[in-house]
């Protein structure tokens, strides 16, 4: 059975949750290396479908195995803009889930009036390069040594893509 790309919904957090943990125990894709408390992840997701962001899960068998959400910034002088959170489970990882979650967030965005999506990416991860590129984002910028995990520092790429 295929994942579907969903809006989220309430429902979902658990799941969503679970997946967040796992890519983030990778260690190696997010910025984070372990989850938040459930609460304080929950909060921010319901915030999102409050406000009608734009927030997607793919969805298998009822869980969420993947999601891309883009939360603009809160600053009123920064908010035409917003930055672009993403994962997939290993197993669901080039199978072109990510370019329809990504291309359902930029839409939805879009919809609401944003006008530029931006990005982190670590210089390591290539097939999440290749998806920004393949989706229009261009290279802004890149921060050396701009995570250290492990005793390793890894280079980040900024990203943008102008929705208008």
């Amino acid at each position: 059975m295929e994942a579907t790309i969903a809006y989220a919904s309430e429902k979902f957090i658990p799941s969503f949750y679970e997946a967040l943990s796992l890519v983030a125990k990778e260690r190696i894709y997010i910025e984070m290396i372990e989850a938040p408390a459930f609460e304080q992840v929950a909060k921010f997701q319901r915030e999102l479908i409050a406000e009608n962001g734009a927030v997607y899960y793919a969805i298998q068998n009822e869980k969420v195995v993947g999601w891309c959400d883009l939360f603009p910034e809160k600053n009123p002088r920064f908010s035409h803009r917003g930055s672009i959170g993403m994962g997939l489970l290993p197993a669901f990882r080039g199978k072109g889930l990510g370019l329809k979650l990504l291309e359902s967030v930029l839409a939805h965005a879009k919809g609401n009036g944003l006008e530029k999506a931006e990005l982190h990416v670590y210089t390591s991860n290539l097939p999440a390069i290749a998806l920004y590129k393949k989706c229009g984002f261009v290279e802004e910028g890149l921060l050396k040594k701009y995570r250290k995990l492990d005793g390793q520092y890894f280079d980040c790429l900024m990203m943008g893509k102008f929705l208008r």
